[in-house]
């Protein structure tokens, strides 16, 4: 049977194929159980840190094989609703933000445990709202949830809740024992959301449904006021801080019993399908100490054996970090710490820590970004620091792709981008760890996905975004803040399933796709336009002739977001043909068919050869803030004409002339997120050897040296005002087009099953090397150089149970084909078995 034959069996039979499946997963999951061989949120890890950076080896993760947890004993629990009936509350940016504005509160639990031995199995599943760490007989377990996502000035309250499953058996002792839970009631940073009213949940079990401990109302729970805010700066108050609450021996005779929650568990709890984030242990480059203002550097443990009064010091890491910070001092009441984080000279989530008499221990409770770490402290007697720890965290990936080439710049640029990206990656996918903006911000996450493929290769923290998204937009009726990132999410999804080849979460999400798909119906008028939208957030932070290109008005917005539209349907299409959906598929192409005929009747200019934005007055939406009226104005911008170019709306003769025009025009500077789509388009037309290597260039202006990372701009300023940070992944297009297309590997059929193989021919570079991941495991290996115009030399090593089409470069039409040392024609692609293959173009003698 060849190939295609097995393609149109496997479409024939999809649903048998389905069954077959489940029911291998669900075989796998009874046979791991029954022999004790499960996973868990916190898998443990082989970690290498090395002058690359910090990653995982051999991560073997798989959400199929997560402890399963079908059943919950006992409930939903929260503060005394009684003793504590104003404390019943959360809080985050859009819920409940305007009841109470600073009320910042944590709930506290305890619940001690007798067990006579150790049993062979210990899970704990546990989640909080808004977020919660967790102890067993004093020693950190955990801390969660992962971030169900939300969006900007999203009111209403997720419909899910993620919890994690843990193993606990290595903190256990005979005899009694101590779990400690805190749990906050407020949002530490903007993607955090709640569902309004304070919960706790958790489950210790030693075998699928045994449970032996349960939240109720046995637990013992106490209210704790000791953070505060004022002007946004975190205060936390040690002295107010019940000391030691988290160990065995302390007295709770005084707290209060919980208070059973009358909340949903089953419809509403869902087991996190990816690993919590790792956390490594990571040392300054130097420290920096202030006195009288001269500066002196000064090795670490110095700082150990002094007594410090009124003084600053800075511990610098030579390079952006993502981690959270602890510390232990011995100090006097009142002594006050000040921490202030900084990415380079602005400082982001400053902190003041005040003292209790004696020891004190804390580490903070959110996430942040920094290079450097300043330490302002304040005392009238001196205090003394025993120690300062920092945490790199980042979701657990492996370094599985690698990138080098004749070109130092681009070298450099693909590890910038690797950084930035990890840095990016947490319990779910972040603008930048300083922003942390809303699931939503899908602009963002589209463009880190693709350099997750190329760089880590790993599937599930994009796999969990996807599905959450999905459920954001079904709870909100697919209406997203910034109208543009819904439609990239259908890209996303198309794009996720060509590297994974997930057919079930495309059978899961595609109903999504189609709703969302239909909500945009609604927005076009007979000409097929959508000039009808709510708004046409996002585009770029630039400046369209003098309106903010954030929300530009109909005018100017209606043409690229119909563009996005047309893209959505035909990706839409794609997806319901894998699941055999062939009516929604034909409709979707039968729409896209009309609004490419009405894009090219309505707003392209025949006399300028460009597509104009679009036409005035026509949107008949009220206008808002984030809708401004339009104007009598006609525009022609990079955005519609590259989105034409890139999703075929363009005739196929206009298109380089189009292209062109966007890549020398010098009116609008296209800012690192949109050039993503310029990239594409670039190597849309066959360009990226030589328009695409001149753009990537552009990235010299996009790396910040300072903090090894990626700007948010070109320029730290906007046109408007609005001030970009560092270490934000959505510039890191780059090294998605440099693997692929420098290294000359993409997957021909979804999920590699085909690898396609191009090598890359430029008078720019002349080798590269590197590897290609092609699932968690497995990669492609590239080497090849070109020694002068007259051989080319092509290593490829193609991982067991793969194989690949070699597409020979039109430059080398005319040379001698030698493969694995033989010649062979060159007059048609070349299929390639699984191995080493050496493979040479020469001019013929």
């Amino acid at each position: 049977m060849n190939f295609l034959s097995v393609q149109n069996y496997i479409t024939q039979n999809i649903r048998s194929i389905y069954a077959i499946f489940f029911a291998l997963i669900f075989i796998t999951k009874v046979n791991l159980l029954s022999q004790n061989n499960y996973q868990t949120n916190d898998l443990p890890l082989t970690i290498t840190k090395d002058s690359m950076g910090i990653y995982v080896n051999k991560n073997n993760f798989n959400p199929n094989q997560l402890f399963p947890k079908e059943e919950w004993e006992g409930n939903w629990i929260w503060l005394n609703k009684n003793k504590f009936y104003d404390y019943q509350k959360t809080f985050s940016t859009w819920i409940n933000n305007n009841e109470i504005t600073n009320k910042k509160y944590r709930a506290l639990f305890r619940k001690k445990f007798k067990i006579d031995k150790i049993p062979d199995i210990a899970i704990l599943n546990i989640s909080g709202d808004v977020s919660f760490r967790a102890y067993l007989n004093g020693n950190f377990i955990c801390q969660g949830p992962p971030n169900i996502g939300s969006d900007y000035e999203d009111k209403t309250p997720p419909q899910d809740w993620y919890f994690t499953t843990h193993d606990i058996k290595n903190n256990l002792i005979k005899g009694e024992n101590i779990i400690a839970v805190e749990v906050f009631s407020f949002d530490f940073v903007l993607s955090e959301t709640t569902s309004g009213n304070g919960k706790f949940i958790c489950n210790i079990d030693s075998a699928k449904n045994q449970t032996f401990l349960s939240t109720d109302n046995l637990w013992k729970a106490e209210l704790d006021t000791s953070y505060s805010s004022i002007n946004n700066i975190l205060i936390f108050n040690s002295y107010s801080e019940l000391s030691n609450w988290t160990k065995l021996n302390y007295d709770d005779k005084n707290w209060s019993d919980a208070s059973i929650l009358d909340a949903d568990k089953y419809q509403y709890l869902e087991q996190s399908q990816i690993q919590t984030p790792l956390k490594v242990k990571i040392e300054p480059t130097s420290v920096v100490k202030n006195f009288n203002n001269v500066e002196e550097i000064i090795n670490i443990n110095d700082l150990y054996n002094q007594t410090l009064f009124n003084e600053k010091f800075k511990l610098d890491f030579g390079k952006n970090i993502t981690g959270f910070y602890s510390f232990s001092i011995n100090a006097s009441k009142n002594d006050t710490i000040k921490i202030y984080p900084s990415e380079k000279s602005q400082i982001n989530r400053p902190f003041i820590y005040v003292c209790k008499q004696g020891e004190n221990n804390y580490t903070i409770p959110y996430l942040n970004v920094f290079r450097n770490l300043t330490f302002e402290i304040i005392s009238k007697s001196g205090l003394k620091i025993n120690s300062i720890e920092v945490l790199f965290s980042s979701y657990p990936i492996n370094y599985l792709g690698n990138f080098e080439c004749s070109d130092p710049f681009f070298t450099k640029l693909w590890e910038i981008i690797r950084r930035t990206t990890q840095m990016c990656m947490q319990s779910l996918y972040l603008d930048s760890p300083l922003h942390q903006e809303p699931l939503a911000c899908t602009g963002d996450y589209l463009i880190e996905s693709m350099s997750n493929y190329y760089a880590f290769g790993d599937p599930w923290l994009i796999r969990q975004d996807l599905i959450k998204t999905a459920k954001m937009l079904e709870k909100n009726n697919y209406d997203m803040f910034h109208t543009s990132y819904s439609l990239l999410w259908v890209q996303m999804l198309s794009n996720y399933f060509q590297y994974t080849s997930d057919t079930i979460l495309v059978k899961e999400l595609v109903g999504d796709v189609n709703k969302l798909n239909a909500l945009f119906e609604t927005y076009l008028d007979s000409n097929y336009l959508l000039s009808q939208a709510p708004d046409y957030m996002f585009m770029d932070w630039i400046k369209i002739n003098k309106f903010n290109a954030h929300h530009p008005p109909a005018v100017i917005g209606m043409g690229y977001l119909t563009a996005f539209y047309y893209k959505s349907l035909i990706e839409g299409a794609k997806l319901n043909d894998v699941i055999g959906n062939n009516l929604e598929k034909e409709s979707n192409l039968n729409l896209a068919e009309k609004i490419k005929l009405g894009i090219n009747k309505c707003l392209w200019d025949e006399q300028k050869e460009l597509y104009k934005d679009g036409i005035p007055f026509i949107s008949k939406v009220n206008k808002h803030f984030w809708l401004p009226e339009d104007e009598n104005i006609i525009t022609y911008s990079p955005h519609i004409n590259t989105l034409a170019v890139l999703y075929d709306i363009a005739p196929a003769g206009k298109k380089e002339m189009i292209l062109n025009y966007v890549l020398n025009q010098n009116e609008i500077e296209l800012q690192p997120y949109f050039t993503y789509f310029v990239l594409s388009a670039i190597e849309h037309i066959e360009k990226f050897e030589t328009d695409g290597l001149k753009l990537i260039d552009k990235w010299k202006n996009g790396i910040d040296l300072e903090t090894y990372t990626l700007k948010e701009n070109w320029n730290d300023e906007t046109e408007f005002g609005y001030k970009g940070d560092y270490s934000h992944a959505w510039g890191g297009s780059p090294l998605y087009f440099m693997s692929k297309n420098i290294l000359g590997i993409s997957t021909e059929l979804s999920g590699f099953e085909k690898i396609k193989i191009k090598p890359f021919v430029s008078e720019e570079i002349n080798w590269a090397k590197g590897d290609i991941p092609i699932n968690q495991t497995q990669k492609v290996e590239v080497n090849w150089e070109r020694k002068d115009s007259s051989i080319y030399k092509y290593e490829i090593t193609i991982p067991e149970n793969y194989y690949g089409i070699l597409y020979h470069p039109t430059k080398y039409k005319l040379y001698n084909f030698i493969l694995n040392n033989k010649s062979c024609s060159s007059t048609k692609p070349t299929e390639l078995s699984e191995g080493k293959h050496k493979i040479e173009y020469k001019i013929s003698n």
